[in-house]
């Protein structure tokens, strides 16, 4: 084998590698901190598409910048490091990773985990349930907590204008999401950006929360505050859903 041929049977290897980990690394999405998704979102959009190039996102665009800015950190490195710190990334998080792995080649998901600038945080993990509301309990997945709701309730929003289904929809909590449009909770209220439970849907890739959402007739042609509709925040992969 020439140095051409076993560079290329290198490649072929940290490749395969490679989209074993961004498979792998579906599962674990709701166990890491946002940081550190966007560590693999960063590393994952370089290794396929090289050094950043996209426009900076609008200012109210808050997880479309922590993505761009994240990625553009990463300057001139080249996609085969991009691909090794993804991979040294993932043995981080879990060193028997590539024992659990699947080894023939699929793919779940869309090979990279979106990036939401409303993970779970170590004070809401602090809290106890006494003082907790149901805004928390919508973010830890607490259905029994949430199944008894008032209409009162549905209506209520936080300090950014986010209703109980927007932080479903961002989290990509399908159980709670048809729970709360069940109750019958507004599928279209937007927040404080003009954002609807749609948008940070399609934002953060959650295809089954998005078929959910248009199923029960959220607008397709609501546009944000900066005139993004909702698959304008979306990947290439999951705009057929909102068309």
């Amino acid at each position: 084998m020439d140095d051409l041929e076993e560079y290329s049977s290198q490649v072929g290897e940290l490749e395969a590698t490679f989209t074993r980990a961004a498979s792998y690394l579906q599962g674990l999405a709701a166990t890491l901190p946002s940081e550190k998704l966007l560590f693999f979102y960063a590393r994952y959009k370089q290794a396929l598409e090289g050094p950043c190039s996209a426009p900076k996102p609008g200012f109210f665009d808050f997880k479309g910048k922590q993505k761009w800015d994240a990625w553009k950190e990463l300057g001139e490195m080249s996609k085969e490091n991009a691909m090794k710190e993804y991979i040294e990334g993932i043995s981080d998080v879990d060193a028997d990773w590539q024992i659990k792995a699947p080894t023939d080649g699929k793919q779940s998901g869309t090979g990279w985990v979106r990036v939401s600038s409303l993970a779970v945080s170590e004070e809401d993990d602090d809290k106890n349930d006494k003082e907790k509301n149901h805004f928390d309990f919508v973010k830890e997945n607490n259905i029994p907590k949430v199944k008894n709701i008032d209409d009162k309730t549905l209506s209520e929003t936080d300090e950014n204008g986010m209703t109980l289904l927007h932080w479903a929809a961002d989290r990509g909590y399908l159980d709670m999401t048809e729970i709360l449009l069940e109750k019958g909770i507004d599928v279209n209220s937007q927040d404080a950006d003009g954002q609807t439970p749609l948008h940070y849907a399609a934002s953060c890739g959650h295809q089954a929360v998005i078929k959910t959402l248009v199923s029960h007739g959220a607008n397709l042609n609501i546009a944000d505050s900066d005139g993004l509709l909702p698959v304008d925040c979306a990947e290439e992969e999951i705009k057929e859903l909102l068309k």
